[in-house]
């Protein structure tokens, strides 16, 4: 008779596994005392009792079912039991095969700050706590490091050495489970150098909020409506004059990077429209970044509220935060840096007039640069006073714009089959349209992966550049290839590769690459308008400068 059935019992994909279906002779209990002989099937849920090709990586021995399942979902195991009279007694269950688990990061590490000229010895897994593997797997590591290595050793998990000077090394470790498992850590190791000063700050603090700019109407309007222009800008975190200019000091902070040698401005320059003047920056890892720093002008201003070239975060303030926790960019996990800023003495006054209280916290940091990077407007071009008057007025560009750019316009919005505002903003100049925009047939970069704005699955997608101070802001495009506006006219006029990705705004009605053909005058009249998106008034305001040097 049946005495103790047998409870479900799991098992993990490709582990070993064994178990005793018969419970070392509890599960059947015969009333005479008579010896019991078993048999045991295994068996699919579709095709339990006899199946000719039963669950791979499992067999019986004894009364054992043992192996190493190679196949996922439920095994039905049926045990019965026989006396010599011939009697017998039966008990199902199921193995259930769950999937390998792998390991995860559960302790990441912070990384660490040491002094140059002294030894240290760092363990990358902090003792066997970064990592948890779900099944309990024994993890085996290799680390590997990037960087300013050259005094640095590797030896099993730890990491030794000393820096001789400023320097920053990435370290990754890599925890294997086995069985196909694995998950990395990256962080940093860095001897900074000495600490900046301490910012010049104006005794009346510079005018940020929106209500005390002289703004033409249509930016006015988007900051209290949002619309036109998409104004991005949190409710819980609008630009203010304190929260601003303790947002100008982070941006500009050398102390926000491991090394104290780079900050956020040193990527997005204000003479170059808070973009970069190389294809691709470097850091103090040493190591160029994959893309090309993108320009800061009007970046509040976002119909998709996603920000990076594939737009993978959703707010500026995780914008900020991202690149400080780079290794390949500043290089400093969140929480060192909070640490870090709550010891200099400027900071506690700053975050008490931006927030209320003196506490320096990763949110506020991310939140006060946020705030800085709503401030970067440009509403002061030639342009803005063609067309973006300060009442609500129609404007009357012939009044302000020469005959060449008046057709530069014209070409701009649309008038010779060029469209440039199916993908930047007429007003404002800013993404309303991210595209595969035909630079390679095959991309390189695979660019948005966020599904919902990646469209159809395409690769090599990516967000419209502001086309605020674009004549100063190149080289152009993600990677940076065309160095001068003229490049990238010429690509949109004859350059354009068709290719399965390639956006259907850039084709024309018979599916090819699209043309446009402009005469050598239309292009010069296009740039000589992009031109009147210069804002000079921007590029050499006092309030959106270095208040270090």
């Amino acid at each position: 008779m049946l005495s103790q059935p047998n409870d479900l019992q799991h098992a993990v994909y490709i582990h070993p596994f064994s178990y005793d279906a018969a419970q070392g002779g509890k599960t059947f209990s015969d009333p005479d005392g008579d010896p019991l002989t078993y048999q045991i099937t295994l068996g699919h849920a579709y095709n339990p009792y006899n199946d000719p090709n039963p669950p791979a990586g499992l067999h019986i021995e004894g009364t054992r079912i043992v192996g190493a399942p190679s196949e996922m979902g439920a095994v039905v195991v049926t045990i019965t039991a026989k006396d010599p009279a011939g009697n017998t007694a039966t008990n199902e269950f199921d193995i259930v095969v769950t999937p390998n688990g792998v390991p995860t990061v559960v302790n990441a590490n912070d990384g660490a700050l040491v002094s140059i000229g002294t030894a240290f010895d760092y363990d990358a897994t902090k003792a066997g706590t970064v990592f948890s593997d779900p099944d309990g797997d024994a993890l085996t590591y290799a680390v590997s490091l990037r960087g300013q290595t050259g005094h640095l050793t590797i030896t099993g998990t730890h990491v030794t050495g000393m820096f001789d000077a400023s320097g920053l090394a990435e370290v990754t470790i890599n925890a294997q489970d086995g069985y196909g498992g694995s998950a990395s850590d990256v962080f940093t190791i860095a001897a900074p150098a000495p600490e900046p000063g301490k910012p010049a700050l104006p005794a009346t603090l510079y005018q940020y909020d929106d209500h005390e700019l002289a703004m033409p109407f249509i930016f006015r309007l988007s900051s209290d409506s949002r619309i036109p222009l998409w104004d991005s800008q949190p409710d819980d975190n609008r630009t203010m004059d304190a929260g601003a200019t303790l947002g100008r000091v982070l941006f500009y902070d050398k102390r926000l990077s491991s090394t104290n040698t780079a900050a956020c401005a040193s990527c997005h320059q204000q003479q170059y429209g808070f973009a970069a003047p190389e294809a691709f920056s470097t850091g103090p890892l040493g190591v160029p970044t994959k893309r090309n720093a993108m320009a800061l002008a009007n970046v509040r201003y976002n119909i998709a509220n996603a920000w990076f070239s594939d737009m993978r975060v959703d707010s500026l303030a995780q914008l900020a935060m991202m690149p400080i926790a780079n290794p390949a960019e500043l290089g400093i996990s969140p929480r060192l840096l909070v640490t870090k800023l709550a010891a200099v003495d400027f900071y506690p006054p700053l975050f008490q007039a931006a927030f209320g209280t003196p506490e320096v916290t990763q949110e506020r940091i991310g939140k006060a640069i946020e705030q800085f990077l709503q401030s970067l407007i440009s509403y002061r071009t030639k342009f803005d006073l063609a067309y973006n008057p300060m009442t609500n007025d129609p404007p009357n560009p012939a009044a302000v714009l020469n005959a060449q750019e008046l057709r530069g316009l014209d070409l701009f919005q649309g008038k010779g089959g060029v469209f440039c505002t199916m993908c930047h903003e007429a007003s404002a100049q800013t993404n309303v349209w991210q595209s595969n925009n035909g630079l390679d047939a095959i991309p390189a970069d695979p660019g948005i992966q966020v599904p919902a704005l990646q469209r159809d699955g395409s690769q090599g997608m990516f967000r419209a550049a502001s086309l605020r101070n674009i004549a100063v802001t190149g080289p152009y495009m993600h990677d940076g290839r065309f160095a001068t506006l003229r490049e990238v006219i010429d690509h949109y006029d004859h350059g354009i590769i068709k290719s399965p990705n390639l956006d259907a705004l850039l084709m024309d009605s018979s599916g090819n690459a699209d043309q446009m053909n402009l005469s050598e005058g239309d292009k010069n009249a296009l740039e000589a308008f992009l031109r009147t998106l210069t804002d000079d008034a921007m590029l050499n305001d006092p309030k959106f400068s270095d208040p270090f040097q």
